[in-house]
């Protein structure tokens, strides 16, 4: 029938049609980060999330490598608008002022505004709790106000 290791021959090497399938993806497998035994022996639900997380590691690899891509683009932008250059074949005054080049990179500012944004909504928040338990409070206090003047009422006979 041939020899499954080496491939010498062509015809059907498995005594099903699928074991020369499954020859054919087991390298796939391999760089998916599976070990030969969960291949041969795990559960087919596995080899599923396997090929799943590879297409996802993919995917956000790809979203990073953009990132990266788009945040470079940003910076040579950056420098190139904080230098001298020649707009129209006219040189741009020295005393003009030019756009310095950020202190820090891009992500970092996103992220400290964003951080910065996190703690003044947690602090609105805080803000309308109190506010909400101070007026729960007054409304106890009034009901009970109104409790105990209505009964006064009573007693007096009003």
């Amino acid at each position: 029938m041939g020899d499954r290791l080496t491939g010498e021959d062509k015809r059907q090497t498995s005594p099903t049609p699928y074991g020369d399938i499954f020859d054919e993806l087991f390298p796939r497998y391999l760089l998916f980060g599976m070990t030969p035994e969960q291949y041969w022996d795990g559960e087919y639900g596995l080899k599923r999330a396997y090929r799943e997380m590879y297409k996802l590691r993919m995917e956000t690899e790809q979203i990073i490598t953009d990132r990266q891509n788009w945040y470079m683009g940003q910076y040579i932008i950056s420098i190139l608008n904080s230098v001298p250059l020649l707009v129209g074949g006219l040189n741009v005054k020295a005393t003009t002022p030019l756009p310095s080049y950020p202190e820090k990179p891009f992500l970092e500012k996103a992220m400290e505004i964003k951080k910065e944004e996190d703690r003044k909504k947690q602090e609105e928040d805080r803000a309308r709790l109190a506010m909400a338990m101070f007026q729960a409070g007054i409304a106890k206090f009034n009901k009970r106000f109104e409790k105990e003047h209505s009964k006064d009422k009573e007693m007096s006979g009003q």
